[in-house]
């Protein structure tokens, strides 16, 4: 179903991303190692990432699970995380399970049975470890492993150099692909440095897969999709309303069609549950970037929301709302919204590319 708001696990639930789906698994089946998909915050890279991944052996992991349970992503939480995943996924494949277990059984202080995966409590084991059986079974049994890490920007959290490792596995285990994704696009370009002499990743060939908001067009021809899917047929100034409110965010979209046809809200209602609902979601995670600073991020935000989008008049504004602020510091903050995605940069003028988000900031 279009409108199903969980992402997406069949091709034929996923609407208009054939591009994008093409390049990841043409990059796949060419044995490529190292693929990287970018894209703002539900615009729909995890439901893309998942179809891709269905017909290949794979683990995915969200990093931000472990990021904001413990505050720092330590090798043995992620070990432990990585091997979860190879369980859950165990559950869907008996001949993944009886290869995995066997090659895994190799690693000292690692129990594999029937029951799941036990660690001993003295067992210091890596990820290096993990990833070198799983090239071993990969090389036995011809077949390609692909290590999926969402939100892989929160990698950088931890005093383990997992670019380091990655790097590593990149160059010496040629049966495993590493498939890296991230919301805050620009954070996750400086944490993998491609292009500094310094990053362990420098010089490394990677395929780079934007997931990119819907045009007016594709958002369109996604809700008429969505809703006579399910036996309906839209309003079309509800449908035109619904484009200027949403401005092509799959995730609002999604919500919103759910909401208006799964759970018959009338159109209106169904637009300002949208914004309700993702006001109170969209604040929570803003919340955890601009705490340090609080009251001079949401200055910068408030200003571009209500227009004022050259980097002069935002420092008016802000001055104005907090009191004075080096130039220095003014862009610092700017910056880090920017590296975060909250703002977007075009011609010299700012905006905010989620409009939920920009509702949620004016309020």
């Amino acid at each position: 179903m279009y409108f199903d708001v969980n992402p997406k696990e069949r091709k034929e639930d996923l609407f208009n991303r054939e591009k994008e789906l093409k390049s990841i698994i043409e990059a796949l089946n060419l044995r490529e190692r190292l693929i990287v998909v970018y894209g703002i915050r539900r615009i729909g890279k995890t439901s893309v990432i998942r179809v891709s991944l269905r017909d290949f052996p794979h683990v995915l992991l969200d990093i931000r699970q472990l990021y904001f349970s413990e505050n720092i992503v330590t090798m043995p939480l992620l070990v432990k995380y990585v091997l979860e995943g190879f369980r859950a996924r165990m559950k869907t494949s008996e001949k993944l399970y009886l290869g995995l277990r066997d090659v895994m059984s190799r690693i000292r202080g690692l129990r594999i049975g029937e029951i799941g995966i036990e660690i001993e409590p003295s067992a210091k084991i890596s990820l290096t470890d993990i990833l070198s059986r799983v090239d071993e079974w990969c090389e036995e049994k011809g077949e390609r492993f692909v290590f999926a890490f969402d939100e892989a920007q929160y990698l950088r959290f931890s005093n383990v150099r997992y670019d380091g490792i990655i790097a590593w596995a990149v160059d010496n285990l040629r049966n495993l692909s590493f498939m890296l994704s991230g919301s805050e696009v620009g954070v996750l370009k400086e944490f993998l440095r491609v292009d500094e002499p310094s990053s362990p990743l420098y010089g490394r060939y990677m395929r780079e897969v934007y997931v990119d908001r819907f045009t007016d067009e594709e958002s369109r021809k996604f809700l008429y999709a969505g809703f006579r899917e399910l036996g309906m047929e839209p309003d079309s100034s509800e449908i035109e309303d619904t484009l200027k409110a949403l401005d092509g965010v799959v995730g609002w979209l999604t919500l919103y069609g759910y909401i208006r046809a799964v759970r018959k809200f009338p159109h209106e209602d169904a637009l300002a549950k949208v914004f309700e609902e993702g006001s109170r979601l969209v604040m929570e995670e803003l919340d955890k970037v601009i705490s340090p600073s609080r009251k001079r991020y949401l200055a910068i935000m408030k200003a571009v929301a209500h227009g004022s989008n050259s980097w002069s008049d935002i420092k008016a504004y802000v001055t104005v709302k907090t009191g004075p602020i080096p130039d220095s510091r003014l862009n610092e903050l700017i910056k880090n919204l920017v590296r975060y995605g909250y703002l977007e940069k075009e011609d010299d003028k700012y905006r905010i590319p989620d409009p939920v988000v920009k509702r949620a900031v004016m309020q």
